[in-house]
């Protein structure tokens, strides 16, 4: 019985490890002469950025003695990885050119500073090697394109930082505890991470210069909402529905945490952006019927650093759900770099608004970024493809939409006031949300 309880915890530690969050920095004015034009984009986070999960794995085709010296393959750095699906104005990005990937699995915010140890068990090699502090990857680009080059930064981090382990641990081994659980990981959000997780973007932005632009990726929701079960061995445990569903709710709150700072930032001058991805996963969670993250595997995988009760690829999105994220992150990123080339671009006037959009309860709010010279602003609603004016004329940068159908699909889109016309709306202008 020792063995197969020493089983389900290691097991309960990969499922933590599944938990980790994209962080996304916002593209910069495609102003970075020493690039030729590129436009340049950054990579950063944990095992959701890093593509755990889904081979192929950078380098994996090496030998196993050159495999746990490279800090792609021991970062679980995927070939198709969301990161690794954007597109540049409909090309596909190059590592090492105009794509520089950081993100490892299983990384803190921490790690983005200090570098982060991993151990490995692979094939007759033993041993532990520290990847680089994720941060270096902008001197990287500095020493081939110049001080501030960097147009884009993606990053996702924050989910290992409040302890989600316990959570994790909690639904499966003794789920009569999980409310306590819950409460401590919120207690350890405001204690610590809280100040990390802002501390991170602000040092971002710095590394990656004035001109970059911020993305920051939520988190999609892991567990089926009817519950489910796990098998380790010879024991099967059940975790419930009301179990899955708190589990689900915390996703929720750690989310509304991460959107919130976002706005902090952004009030304190980054420019810097939340992409919600919830919505793209409901009804795909690991267990349901379609889903889009993988279950809890409980064989070793070829790629795995080490061996265990459990494979590392548990609880990670899989490809389909890899492809979900990439189109979530890019209708910002095409928004972000449309708006910076019109920054630059001195025949045009006036740019469009940079729209984002937060569902609760029938509501529908509608936030936007300043546009310089516009003197006030007007909300429209998609209605079948027909445009529908509901905010005629405002000067905040705001607007909450009352009495949505749960479930109805909106698309939004803001105009702005400039030189004495409405700036027009394009499709990448425009952002879509269902109503709650």
């Amino acid at each position: 019985m020792k063995k197969f309880t020493k089983r389900i915890l290691l097991l309960l530690t990969v499922l933590a490890v599944a938990f980790s969050g994209v962080w996304v920095a916002k593209p910069s004015k495609v102003s970075a002469a020493s690039s030729d034009g590129k436009i340049i984009v950054v990579s950063l986070g944990d095992s959701y950025a890093s593509g755990e999960g889904i081979e192929p794995f950078f380098c994996q085709d090496k030998d196993a003695a050159e495999k746990v010296q490279d800090e792609d393959w021991l970062a679980h750095r995927s070939q198709k990885a969301w990161s690794a699906l954007l597109t540049v104005n409909g090309n596909k990005m190059v590592k090492d050119d105009n794509w520089f990937f950081a993100a490892a699995s299983g990384a803190e915010t921490k790690d983005l500073y200090e570098g982060q140890e991993k151990k490995y068990d692979y094939e007759g090699e033993k041993g532990s090697k520290k990847l680089a502090p994720q941060l270096d990857i902008f001197d990287k680009v500095e020493k081939k394109y110049g001080k501030n080059a960097v147009d884009v930064v993606t990053v996702s981090i924050g989910g290992n930082d409040i302890g989600f382990t316990d959570v994790m641990t909690s639904a499966i081994m003794s789920q009569a505890t999980i409310d306590t659980k819950l409460a401590q990981i919120a207690e350890l959000y405001e204690k610590t991470a809280k100040k990390n997780i802002k501390k991170a973007y602000q040092d971002i932005a710095k590394k990656a210069g004035d001109q970059a632009a911020i993305i920051v990726v939520g988190y999609p929701r892991l567990l089926c909402e009817d519950g489910f079960s796990v098998n380790a061995g010879f024991i099967t445990i059940q975790v419930s529905a009301e179990t899955t569903k708190k589990v689900n709710e915390s996703v929720d709150e750690v989310n509304a945490n991460l959107a919130s700072l976002v706005d902090e930032c952004r009030a304190e001058g980054l420019n810097i952006y939340y992409v919600p991805v919830i919505e793209e996963f409901a009804g795909h969670e690991a267990y349901s019927k379609d889903a889009y993250i993988s279950e809890v595997i409980t064989t070793r995988q070829a790629e795995d650093l080490s061996g265990g009760p459990a494979s590392g690829y548990s609880l990670h999105p899989n490809e389909t759900g890899a492809k979900t994220y990439a189109k979530a992150v890019q209708k910002v990123l095409d928004t972000v770099i449309k708006a910076s080339s019109n920054n630059n671009d001195d025949k045009k006037d006036s740019t469009a608004p940079v729209v984002t959009l937060k569902a609760k309860k029938g509501k529908i709010t509608v936030k936007w970024t300043k546009v310089e010279g516009a003197t006030k602003y007007q909300v429209v609603k998609y209605v079948d493809g027909k445009e529908v004016v509901v905010k005629k004329s405002t000067k905040k940068t705001s607007y909450t939409v009352k009495g949505e159908k749960k479930g109805t699909e909106c698309t939004f889109a803001v105009k702005a006031y400039v030189n004495k016309k409405w700036t027009k709306v394009t499709d990448s202008d425009k952002a879509t949300i269902k109503a709650k």
